[in-house]
């Protein structure tokens, strides 16, 4: 896509945010009882703060027992952004409130590139706090296959390893359920009684696709309710209480035994999914957690989802965070979803 042309002295709603504000919010979120530690060695031995020399409501710090500078900043996902802090806050109550990238370049306003970046690294975070995730109980499970083809021209260097010519337009579906080979991989939804949800993304619906995503995200011994679709008669081989109705015959419900919660969930994505035009498939699975994400905080507000994930953020600082291709690429080695094409 091409970088939008914004002219940064329009007014907009960044306009209307306190930069002091917001840094105050950061320091309660990074240090919630008041002591500052340092993010290289953890030492509470501190010096400072400091008002710093080009942001004067950011606070500067040094620690006298590895004798290293940081600040508000430091070891965060704000670390090093030129973009002052209350752009990422309004970044973050956008991105809750599913705006498009390019919606959020405007309002910031800032290049599309940088936008981009900066809405990666905010569902990075929801990604991180959906991690782990396993239901228990009575689940729902459903499936749909979501057209995600692979955006623009493979490179020539990747053509090989498609195994196929690179094309610049995605192929038709073929006869049979979908798959990520027909560009329409499956989304497997898990929702329990409880109201907690998983969407997990399968290359396809044969049981050595499925077998791993439900080992990692419904315990053992749980019961699961599905349709009557044969890629679900291997539940009870794993451990699990498996029923289903059948559809074809006008069966919804028997009892207890319906899949009524685990349909309501598709309603909820196509809106959700339709804001970005077109999905590439390596991407699907994040965009999946997101939904994930705010489908289980549903009960807080967009500036609720802000504050859990301003702590998120300050979880881990001093590790580096994880760019959203190698965060794939670890999925990839787990073996916990194989793209068609090597990201």
């Amino acid at each position: 896509m091409r970088a939008l042309c914004v002219d940064k002295d329009q007014k907009s709603f960044l306009s209307l945010i306190d930069e002091k504000r917001c840094y105050e919010m950061l320091r309660e979120a990074r240090w919630p009882d008041g002591q500052v530690r340092c993010p290289y060695c953890s030492a509470t031995d501190i010096a400072g703060p400091w008002r710093g020399v080009h942001t004067p409501e950011s606070y500067r710090y040094r620690c006298r027992a590895c004798g290293r500078g940081f600040n508000d900043r430091t070891g965060t996902v704000f670390e090093r952004s030129k973009m002052p802090l209350r752009a990422w806050f309004l970044a973050i109550y956008l991105v809750e409130l599913n705006r498009s990238t390019a919606e959020i370049a405007r309002e910031l306003p800032c290049d599309y590139h940088t936008a981009h970046r900066i809405v990666w690294l905010i569902r990075e975070r929801e990604m991180h706090i959906e991690a782990g995730r396993k239901l228990e109980g009575v689940v729902e499970v459903d499936e749909i296959y979501q057209t995600a083809g692979h955006k623009g021209r493979a490179p020539k260097e990747e053509s090989r390893c498609l195994g196929r010519p690179p094309r610049r337009r995605g192929k038709k579906q073929g006869p049979g359920r979908g798959s990520a080979a027909k560009d329409a991989p499956a989304l497997i939804g898990m929702v329990s009684r409880d109201g907690k949800m998983v969407l997990e993304v399968a290359p396809d619906v044969r049981r050595e696709s499925l077998e791993p995503l439900f080992e990692k995200a419904v315990k053992r011994g749980s019961t699961i309710y599905t349709d009557s679709a044969s890629c679900y008669r291997f539940l009870p081989q794993m451990g699990y209480v498996h029923d289903s109705v059948n559809h074809t015959r006008r069966e919804y419900a028997r009892g207890p035994v319906h899949v009524n919660r685990g349909e309501a969930v598709w309603s909820l994505w196509r809106p959700f999914i339709a804001t970005f035009r077109g999905i590439a498939q390596r991407n699907l699975h994040a965009y999946a957690r997101t939904f994930q994400f705010r489908r289980n905080h549903r009960h807080l507000t967009a500036f609720g989802r802000l504050n859990l994930i301003l702590s998120a953020a300050m979880k881990n600082a001093s590790k580096p965070f994880l760019s959203l291709r190698r965060w794939l690429n670890s999925l990839c080695s787990r073996g916990i979803y194989v793209p068609p094409i090597p990201i």
